[in-house]
């Protein structure tokens, strides 16, 4: 899929390409912003053809090298940041994203819709945005990027929170959490993290990147002074994805003691009940082993006798174990 961004006046509008005769996309000179989605090999031509470079291959893209990801061949800026995709969901996802600048035209390509793209649009077609040219489009995408990592955080706080809370709360008697649900809540939350981690430090290294290049690519003052922004929001929220890391973890520390615990009172009332029916046993043992020369073999009462005195060892061992505490 294809969208094609041109200014109007202060605001950006966005048009269909129609297709030219050979089936490749037609897109307008005046536009400043074409976004890739999953594209056909037509489109990437178009693409080409339009920002006057090479696009990056889907392998390409997923190189993890820096200088893989960020890079300046004959005046084209080639970015590639790693992005959230279903932060929201079961399993959240990241998925790579490039952006390739040149002469004052954005080309941005991806394979999976991170939940950046559908906001940062909302806010540059509304009216008066002032998003008209090719850079602030990259430095607005950027700029949501990291606002959306911030609310992901945000929701993660309060998710980690409401874990402690069922972990640690006062339950009734015979109640407890289900720990299999809590533990994968915890690595869920424990898989976000890494991903707003990844992510965090990925724009972090792009925007490094974009302001060495900064006065070759032609950014002015005011798009480096948000770029020196964004780099702190990023530093901030590092700092914060750290801290709930850690939080993390104790979560899922203190939840693995508490199902050690658990298990450990299952296995000491079956010690327990071992150990008061070793008495009786042992009386069974005895009068089981039927000699011929055995003293009680014909007693009338040896049978409630022999009943009694099991029934009565186990509840001495039962009282010793009380009087101990060990129950």
């Amino acid at each position: 899929m294809i969208d094609v961004y041109r200014p109007l006046h202060t605001d950006l509008k966005r048009e269909p390409a129609p297709l030219g005769p050979d089936g490749v996309p037609v897109i307008h000179p005046d536009a400043v912003w074409v976004d890739l989605f999953r594209p056909t090999r037509e489109e990437d031509r178009a693409a080409e053809a339009f920002i006057g470079a090479e696009l990056l291959t889907r392998e390409e893209m997923e190189e993890i090298e820096p200088s893989s990801r960020l890079s300046m061949e004959n005046g084209t800026l080639y970015l590639t940041a790693v992005l959230l995709c279903r932060s929201e969901s079961s399993e959240p996802g990241t998925t790579a994203v490039s952006f390739i600048f040149a002469r004052n035209r954005l080309v941005t390509l991806r394979y999976d819709e991170p939940g950046t793209f559908p906001v940062a649009v909302n806010r540059m077609l509304r009216p008066v945005s002032d998003v008209c040219t090719a850079r602030a489009v990259l430095v607005t995408l950027l700029e949501t990027a990291i606002d959306r990592l911030a609310d992901i955080l945000e929701r993660a706080t309060a998710r980690i929170g409401g874990i402690g809370t069922t972990i640690f709360e006062n339950h009734a008697p015979g109640q407890r959490p289900d720990y299999n649900l809590t533990l994968r809540a915890i690595g869920r939350e424990g898989l976000r993290l890494g991903h707003v981690q990844e992510s965090l430090l990925g724009l972090s290294r792009l925007l490094l990147f974009l302001d060495e290049k900064a006065e070759a690519t032609g950014f002015g003052k005011d798009d480096r002074a948000r770029m020196l922004t964004m780099q702190r929001d990023i530093q901030a929220l590092s700092d914060h994805v750290h801290g709930l890391d850690e939080r993390n973890t104790f979560l899922l520390d203190a939840t693995l003691g508490l199902v050690s615990i658990q298990q450990n009172d299952i296995i000491k009332i079956f010690s327990v009940l071992a150990v008061i029916f070793m008495p009786p046993t042992l009386v069974a043992s005895i009068y089981g082993m039927n000699f011929d020369v055995m003293p009680e073999l014909h007693w009338t009462w040896g049978y409630p006798y022999a009943l009694a005195l099991m029934v009565a060892a186990a509840v001495v061992t039962f009282l010793v174990f009380r009087w101990r505490r060990w129950l």
